[in-house]
């Protein structure tokens, strides 16, 4: 939806109607290749959300990993302050998982 809206020149009202929410949540980031100009509107939100708004977010890549999804080392960077400052990071790498196995028989 937000990268859509760059076709109309829209961007600035999707962004404005997100930042409004009181949370978000945004899953499995980092599961697709983004585009340089989606990776500026993430930015923005993640900014304009910044320390007034609860944002979750889940992905299978460690912080180290983000400037090889994001393709930007400052923005990576820039990011990974501002979503982790007075947050609560829950690394569940060696965790089992809770999904019940599907009997194979």
């Amino acid at each position: 939806m937000l990268y859509q809206s760059v076709a109309d020149h829209s961007e600035m009202n999707v962004i404005n109607k997100f930042a409004s929410y009181d949370c978000m949540l945004i899953d499995k980031i980092g599961y697709v290749e983004v585009e340089p100009v989606q990776v500026g509107l993430f930015f923005t939100l993640m900014h304009r959300r910044h320390k007034k708004k609860t944002t979750l977010i889940t992905s299978n890549l460690g912080f180290q990993q983000w400037t090889l999804f994001l393709k930007n080392d400052h923005l990576a960077a820039a990011s990974i302050d501002r979503l982790t400052e007075n947050s609560h990071v829950i690394n569940m790498k060696n965790c089992v998982s809770l999904r019940p196995k599907l009997d194979n028989g």
